[in-house]
């Protein structure tokens, strides 16, 4: 009788933390991860000198002699994750019950933008720990709508048509890089400002992971 009762007690506690889930095991919720970001348009300068075919420094605009229709990229630097070693989700790790995990949402969030020109999109991508940049093994998960130039504020990202499956998928692996591009495309004809500014904010993807009873 003390043993059902003690079962009883601990189901209910364990329910009311939002932890119990009858059919699919215990839900481990763990913070939300954030990686922060930031893209300068100075860095496309390379690219847009080699396009144009002469010199642009010092420049706000690009010289009359120069026409351009082109798109230039802009690579977020690489971020490692590594999940393993999270204390409430290692002793999971470490017993070999980690079942499974549920990805609720993943959000940009925009907290600073002076650049002069809009990103099309910003795509995150991911690959195994230690890639440093997009290559033919890295795939392309989520996608925001076009920034405007000068816009912030929160939004969530788009998932490409398997992108949850793969997010998961690595999350499940624990460790993984995530990367991410943003571009500009030029039309002189439309505008002949030269990219400047700087735009930075993070992705957050909220998680929770499902396990097995130790």
């Amino acid at each position: 009788m003390k043993k059902m009762l003690f079962t009883v007690l601990l189901t209910g506690a364990l329910s009311a933390c939002g932890l119990l889930d009858s059919s699919t095991g215990i839900r481990l919720d763990i913070p939300n991860q954030n990686f922060s970001f930031s893209l300068n348009a100075d860095s496309l300068r390379t690219q847009l000198e080699q396009a144009a075919g002469v010199s642009l420094s010092g420049l706000a605009e690009f010289p009359a002699q120069v026409n351009l229709k082109q798109t230039f990229t802009l690579d977020l630097p690489a971020q490692q994750v590594d999940l393993s070693e999270n204390q409430d989700l290692k002793k999971y790790i470490d017993a070999g019950k980690v079942k499974g995990v549920t990805v609720k949402f993943v959000k940009y969030n925009i907290d600073s933008n002076t650049l002069n020109y809009p990103l099309p999109a910003l795509s995150i991508w991911l690959d195994n720990h230690g890639a440093t940049q997009i290559g033919a093994s890295s795939k392309e998960i989520a996608r925001s709508p076009q920034i405007p130039a000068g816009q912030t504020g929160e939004n969530e990202l788009a998932f490409t048509p398997n992108g949850r499956e793969v997010l998961s998928d690595y999350l499940l692996g624990l460790k993984f890089a995530l990367l991410g591009q943003g571009q500009v495309t030029i039309d002189t004809t439309q505008s002949r400002a030269i990219p400047a500014g700087q735009i930075s904010g993070s992705v957050t993807i909220g998680l929770y992971f499902t396990v097995d009873p130790l």
